[in-house]
C-alpha cells in the first residue's frame, strides 16, 4: 500500500504540473478565458492521471476495455467530487477560522484531498474484475471520509457571544465558586484528592507521587439540573500535580512571574507581561496560542487575585477580562476580530488554583472554567475535537510545565 500511494502521489504530481503549464499556456499565450482555460487544464490533468494510475499505480488490477470505460467514469466522478468538496469546505475552514495564509491552506487542502482521492480510487475505481463494476462491501475508511465531507457542509461563519450564553456561564461560575468557598472555609477537604473515598484517593496519590498530572472532568449542576449555555459550551476541568521538595512560596513566586510565562509555557504562551500590580492583585496580558489541526492566537487580559490561607495554603483566582482573536498573526495585516464576535473558540476563561505545602513538597490543584461557541452544525467532525480537547490538554500542559520549571536546577 505504501508503494502504491507513493506511485499515486508521483502520478498526481506530474498531472498537477501539467495542469499549471496548460493553464498558463491557454490563458497567457493563447488568450483563452481563465475559466475555460481552468476547465480544460483540469480535465487534461484528470485524463492523464487516470491513464497513469491504470498503467502504473494499479497495474496489478488489469481490466477489459468496457471496464476501463466504467473506471474512467467512476474516477472522473469521485475525483471531481472530492476535489470540489474539499476546496469548498476545507479552504474556508482553514483560512477564515484557522487564519492560515492562502497558499498554506491550499497545500493542506490538496494533501487532504489527495489521501481521500487515493482511498476512493483504490476502493471504488480500480477494482478487480472484468467488464462490469464490482459491488464492494462498505469500507470503514471510505464511510468515515464521506461522513466527514458531508458533515463539513455547514457554513463556517463568525459566532456572536449572546447575552443568554454569558448569563448561563455566569450562573455556572457562581455555583462553582460557592462550592469552592465551602472548601476554603473548611466545610470539606481543601484538595479534591482528599475528597475521594477509599482506594480511589490512594491510587491518585500514588499517581501524583510518580510525577503524573491527574486530570478529570467536572460538572456543576443547579439543583440537580444540568446548566446548558444556549449557543455555547461550558468546559470544566480540574488537574493536580505534586512537586517534591518545593515550598508553597516558590510555587507562588513562579506563578507571579508573569513576564517569564512566554518562556515557561511556550508555545502555548507567545507573549506575557504584568500590566499592573496592587498588593496580591495582578492585571496580566497573555498572548495565547492554541492548536488542534488549526491554530488560533488570542490576546487576553486577566485579573488575578491571591489569597493566603494560613502558612501552608494559598488560593488563586484568575478571570479573563478581555479575549480578542488575532487574525493574520505575525504579519503586517495582523488585526483583532471584534471581541465576542469571532470564531468563538474561547470567549471566557477562569482559572482557580489551590496550593498546599507539606513536608514532602507542594500539591498544586487547578480548576479551569471556559466558555466557547457551540459546535457549528455540520462541523462537529472538525471543530468538535478542537473545542472539547483543548481545555483538557492546556491544563495538562500548564501543570506539567510548572512542575518541570520548579524542578529544574
Amino acid at each position: 500500500m505504501k508503494i502504491r500511494f507513493a506511485t499515486f502521489s508521483a502520478v498526481g504530481a506530474v498531472g498537477f504540473i501539467l495542469q499549471l503549464v496548460t493553464l498558463w499556456l491557454l490563458a497567457n499565450r493563447l488568450g483563452v478565458h481563465y475559466l475555460a482555460a481552468t476547465i480544460a487544464a483540469t480535465e487534461l490533468a484528470i485524463v492523464l492521471n487516470f491513464f497513469g494510475h491504470e498503467r502504473w499505480t494499479w497495474s496489478d488490477r488489469p481490466a477489459g476495455a468496457r471496464e476501463i470505460g466504467w473506471r474512467f467514469c467512476r474516477f472522473h466522478g469521485t475525483n471531481g467530487a472530492i476535489s470540489l468538496l474539499g476546496g469548498a469546505l476545507i479552504m474556508p475552514l482553514l483560512v477564515e477560522i484557522g487564519g492560515m495564509r492562502l497558499l498554506v491552506a491550499n497545500i493542506i487542502t490538496v494533501a487532504v484531498c489527495a489521501v481521500a482521492n487515493f482511498m476512493a480510487a483504490d476502493r471504488l475505481v480500480f477494482t478487480s474484475g472484468g467488464g462490469r463494476p464490482i459491488l464492494l462491501k462498505p469500507d470503514p475508511t471510505i464511510v468515515l471520509l464521506m461522513i466527514a465531507l458531508v458533515a463539513g457542509s455547514g457554513s463556517v461563519e463568525a459566532a456572536e457571544l449572546r447575552a443568554e450564553t454569558l448569563e448561563a456561564f455566569t450562573r455556572y461560575v457562581r455555583l462553582t465558586e460557592a462550592r469552592m468557598d465551602a472548601e476554603l472555609r473548611g466545610d470539606s477537604p481543601f484538595l479534591r484528592v482528599d475528597r475521594l473515598e477509599g482506594s480511589a484517593g490512594q491510587q491518585e496519590y500514588a499517581r501524583l507521587k510518580r510525577g503524573e498530572v491527574v486530570v478529570s472532568r467536572l460538572v456543576t449542576r443547579d439543583a440537580g439540573q444540568t446548566i446548558d449555555a444556549p449557543r455555547g459550551l461550558i468546559h470544566h476541568w480540574t488537574g493536580t500535580t505534586f512537586i517534591p521538595g518545593v515550598t508553597v512560596e516558590r510555587v507562588v513566586a513562579l506563578m507571579q512571574g508573569y513576564d517569564r510565562y512566554q518562556e515557561i509555557y511556550a508555545p502555548n504562551v507567545q507573549r506575557s507581561r504584568t500590566i499592573a500590580r496592587e498588593g496580591d492583585r495582578f492585571r496580566v496580558y497573555l498572548r495565547l496560542f492554541m492548536k488542534k489541526v488549526i491554530g488560533v492566537v488570542l490576546n487576553t487580559e486577566n485579573d488575578v487575585r491571591y489569597q493566603q490561607l494560613g502558612e501552608s495554603r494559598v488560593h488563586v483566582r484568575s478571570y479573563s477580562t478581555r479575549i480578542a482573536e488575532v487574525r493574520e498573526p505575525g504579519t503586517k495585516a495582523e488585526t483583532e476580530a471584534p471581541v465576542g464576535n469571532d470564531s468563538g473558540f474561547l470567549w471566557r476563561f477562569n482559572n482557580y488554583c489551590s496550593l498546599e505545602g507539606r513536608s514532602e513538597g507542594t500539591y498544586v490543584q487547578c480548576e479551569s472554567l471556559s466558555l466557547s461557541r457551540a459546535i457549528p452544525p455540520g462541523l462537529g467532525w472538525i471543530v468538535g475535537p478542537f473545542v472539547t480537547s483543548i481545555p483538557r490538554e492546556s491544563l495538562e500542559f500548564t501543570l506539567g510545565s510548572m512542575r518541570k520549571a520548579l524542578q529544574a536546577p
